[in-house]
């Protein structure tokens, strides 16, 4: 277990960035004028990737005059960004999947996948720091807030922002909530399973020691090995930290058993919102039963419970409470409410 799964020579990229910018100023110059040509934004954006690129190796956003004269430092790829981001791909190509199989236009779906995406990003984090504000009182901690390629992220706050998103693109687009959210949730399923392996590789989001054959021992500089550091558990020349349950191997799990669950109840939804709302009632039961077993200190309370345990708990009694009007529109008038049917797609397609 490593939070760092490579490191880049950062020097070389940024060098590499210049050449192809440069290279794609030139072809839009030799373009200019042709019929049909459109300004690109393309060597711009390499632009800033180099000046970040020399920004990090020093870890300021203004590089010196003499940054290439001096040495410059590898560019850490965090396990976590990496696993977040492969999230993140797959979830693409599987909610565009999924949107042509319910006659959702390929156009729309992309366009609120990506807002959804962002806004989940933008909730995950704004419910980490809500919930750890001491952690970022003091000067200069607004950078901090933004910086989550190491973690700090809440999955309800993502999952209540990346909904908002939805709801607001899908009224503007005029596409019904329930149509997007049966084709979204099992893209989020797959994510919870993906991400929580990167939760895994840097050790956050740790269990309570346990003496389970299966527990794990997290190394030296892990979060769980300095939490029972200052818990006096172990010593402070411990190797590892004491066996803990694998919280984030539970919810890895929980999210491809509900992703495997949501593409069976496809085949067999009888309305529109069932898939969704499987996902709501899956994820908030397991999620709140595997908090009990979690020991990391950032997770913020709400009275006796987690965070999380009391979103959880909420989501799934609106959600029973949905299903409830749900299956009674749809003893009513069948037809109107099997959204997906209306495209012309055959009832089932996955």
């Amino acid at each position: 277990m490593s939070p760092i799964l490579l490191e880049l020579p950062s020097k070389v990229l940024a060098l590499l960035a210049v050449i192809l910018a440069g290279a794609s100023f030139v072809r839009a110059w030799a373009a200019r004028g042709r019929p049909g040509a459109k300004a690109s934004s393309t060597p711009w954006l390499l632009l800033a990737g180099a000046w970040a690129l020399m920004g990090l190796r020093g870890g300021a956003f203004v590089p010196r005059v003499a940054t290439f004269r001096e040495p410059w430092v590898a560019l850490p790829i965090y396990a976590y960004g990496t696993m977040l981001g492969t999230s993140l791909v797959l979830g693409w190509f599987v909610a565009l999947r999924f949107a042509k199989a319910d006659g959702v236009p390929q156009e729309q779906a992309g366009a609120i996948y990506m807002w959804t995406a962002v806004w989940a990003l933008v909730g995950a984090r704004l419910l980490y720091v809500l919930t750890n504000l001491s952690a970022f009182n003091r000067p200069g901690d607004l950078m901090a807030t933004l910086m989550v390629q190491k973690g700090g992220m809440v999955a309800y706050g993502g999952m209540i922002g990346g909904f908002l998103a939805s709801w607001w693109c899908c009224v503007r687009r005029k596409l019904p909530l329930l149509q997007w959210a049966d084709v979204a949730a099992p893209s989020v399923a797959l994510g919870t399973g993906i991400t929580r392996i990167g939760c895994l590789l840097y050790g956050c989001d740790y269990g309570r020691p346990t003496d389970r054959p299966w527990a794990l021992v997290f190394p030296n500089g892990s979060p769980a090995w300095d939490a029972h550091i200052r818990r006096g558990f172990i010593e402070p020349h411990a190797a590892g930290s004491l066996p803990v349950h694998p919280t984030q191997v539970y919810e890895s799990l929980l999210g491809f058993a509900l992703f495997a669950l949501l593409l069976g109840v496809r085949r067999r939804r009888r309305f529109s919102g069932q898939v969704f709302l499987a996902w709501v009632i899956g994820y908030g039961i397991g999620r709140p039963l595997i908090e009990i077993l979690r020991d990391d200190d950032q997770r913020g309370q709400v009275g006796p419970f987690s965070t999380s345990q009391a979103i959880g708990m909420t989501a799934v009694l609106l959600a029973l409470g949905l299903s409830r009007v749900l299956v009674r529109k749809h003893r009513r008038d069948p037809s109107s409410s099997r959204l997906w049917d209306k495209g012309g797609v055959r009832s089932g397609s996955t």
